[in-house]
């Protein structure tokens, strides 16, 4: 009778584990109406089999704003959900896109993601496009401090570099694109 209770106890424990993790559930990408799009990603890390269904569950961008999700795969762009069947010990990408189409403006999407009809996880983007003029008038009055540097593909960099077309992030939000020659 102990041995039932003691497995009756754990049982819920086993039977119900993680199945997997996220490694990012907030994300923020940034750019300019120079850029095509913006995009960030994280990944989904299985532990056990899953079957994964998702969806967009809050969307709030500019009107003539785009989007589009890889996760795996790339969808086309305005899919709203999707699913899969992951195998054990995976890590599966998982990536959102804007396509700010030369607007300027804030845009946020919430996509849940719901694991063997269990377990829920909401993945955030957050992303931002600076209209190049907002960034000339910003940049001549104010000290300079950089937060981040990015290439001309939304990437960050750990330094700047020479002889490259490079956006810097300042602390203040401004951007500023910049071409330091040798």
């Amino acid at each position: 009778m102990k041995k039932l209770l003691i497995i009756l106890l754990f049982f819920p424990v086993i039977g119900f584990g993680q199945t997997h993790s996220i490694d990012t559930m907030n994300l923020e990408m940034i750019g300019t109406t120079l850029f095509n799009n913006i995009s960030s990603n994280t990944y989904y890390n299985t532990n056990d089999s899953c079957v994964v269904s998702w969806s967009v569950i809050d969307i709030s961008i500019p009107t003539d704003w785009e989007f589009s999700f890889c996760f795996p795969n790339c969808y086309n762009i305005g899919q709203v959900s999707g699913q899969g069947n992951f195998i054990p010990e995976e890590q599966i990408f998982l990536g959102c896109n804007f396509f700010p189409n030369g607007v300027p403006g804030f845009g946020r999407i919430k996509l849940e993601i719901i694991t063997n009809g269990l377990f829920k996880d909401t993945v955030i983007w957050n992303g931002k496009i600076n209209s190049l003029t907002e960034i000339n008038e910003k940049s001549l009055f104010r000290n300079k401090e950089i937060n981040k540097v990015y290439d001309v593909f939304g990437r960050t960099l750990n330094s700047p570099q020479k002889n490259k077309f490079l956006f810097y992030l300042y602390n203040d939000g401004v951007v500023e694109k910049r071409i330091v020659i040798k």
